[in-house]
């Protein structure tokens, strides 16, 4: 294919990629993606059956809605943003619907890159039950890299949403490896440089992990056998793994007390942090997901992740009482500010100069 013009997608290329819709299967879908189409019509009462039969449920689901872009260089824009935005519906008990999706190119972008990236698209969207429903895209000079961003909508019943209340003495759990994402973005952009401070092993290692993003089928399946349990979920997105612990107490007052030795990190993740001068509990986290737990629970919450899904599930720490300071290893702690990942990209950039 030649480069793209400015303005919008032309129409044989979009015909193309509006043929690649995801998931293919759902229900409701009364309007689907077509070049012309500006709209996606749904028809709410067939997807509330599929809805129902998959938590057993007989009540009308709530509607979630999400939307996120994915603006950091990364190996796999089409699954990343898929991920993300499915991660976050995930942490309020919804089953992920349908997705819509904005693309700005800049000039010179060739066909090529858009079709990819819609086969991608298409295929995460297809392995999660995901329908393409349309959206937007077309090529300006107002941004100079592609911008991808996508808003999704989940339906999960009112009995089985995941609220946010945590109390005090509820214990906090983390499950995955922390800095997961920014590990791979990381190696991505400055692998040439560190490949000279780390090993091939270490950085397949990093590479495997950075893929890892997704928390949607273990929320899910964990929600739907210990709803009663879980006072509160959240992922640890930009501002790592020390934001989203803010981000999940500080709007209620509520204090804790964290341990980052309890916190689950790889060595590679670690030595990347050394390397760049950052600081890993800051450093973009998506695969790794806070579960805040009644107490009594815990030791069943705990068995059901180890036998059932993969990776680390630590207990990180405890919340406190209403009032209480928020400390991280004994420090108390502060709003998050802008994510590591920004530092370290920086420095590998000052580096290759």
């Amino acid at each position: 294919m030649n480069e793209l013009p400015e303005g919008k997608i032309p129409w044989d290329v979009l015909s193309n990629l509006v043929k690649l819709r995801g998931y293919q299967n759902n229900k409701g879908v009364i309007q689907e993606a077509a070049p012309g189409i500006d709209v996606a019509t749904l028809d709410l009462q067939e997807i509330i059956q599929q809805i129902q039969e998959y938590y057993n449920s007989s009540n009308t689901p709530y509607l979630i809605y999400k939307a996120d872009p994915i603006t950091f260089p990364t190996p796999n824009p089409a699954k990343y943003l898929v991920t993300v935005n499915m991660n976050d519906l995930a942490t309020c008990g919804a089953i992920p619907y349908g997705i819509t999706i904005t693309i700005l190119l800049p000039p010179r972008t060739l066909g090529e890159k858009i079709l990819e990236f819609q086969k991608k698209l298409s295929e995460i969207c297809t392995k999660n039950g995901i329908s393409i429903l349309g959206g937007h895209s077309e090529v300006t000079s107002s941004v100079d890299s592609p911008i991808y961003s996508a808003s999704m909508i989940g339906f999960v019943p009112p009995e089985y949403y995941i609220p946010r209340n945590p109390k005090s003495g509820d214990v906090i759990i983390c499950s995955g490896w922390i800095g997961a994402e920014g590990t791979g973005i990381l190696l991505t952009s400055g692998k040439e440089y560190l490949s000279t401070k780390l090993s091939e092993e270490e950085i397949e290692e990093g590479f495997n992990i950075g893929k890892n993003i997704s928390i949607s089928k273990k929320i899910l399946t964990l929600n739907r056998e210990y709803h009663e349990a879980l006072s509160l979920v959240h992922d640890a997105t930009e501002g790592g793994i020390y934001g989203a612990l803010y981000e999940c107490l500080a709007p209620f007052r509520m204090g804790c007390e964290i341990k980052s030795f309890d916190i689950p990190i790889t060595r590679v993740t670690e030595k990347i942090a050394q390397y760049l001068n950052i600081n890993p509990y800051k450093l973009i986290s998506s695969g790794a997901v806070i579960l805040i737990c009644n107490r009594e629970r815990v030791p069943a919450v705990l068995k059901f992740l180890n036998e059932n899904t993969s990776g680390p599930h630590r207990i990180i720490g405890s919340v406190t009482h209403k009032g209480s300071p928020m400390n991280f290893d004994g420090q108390k702690m502060h709003p998050p500010k802008a994510d590591d990942l920004i530092k370290g990209l920086s420095a590998l950039k000052q580096k290759r100069n």
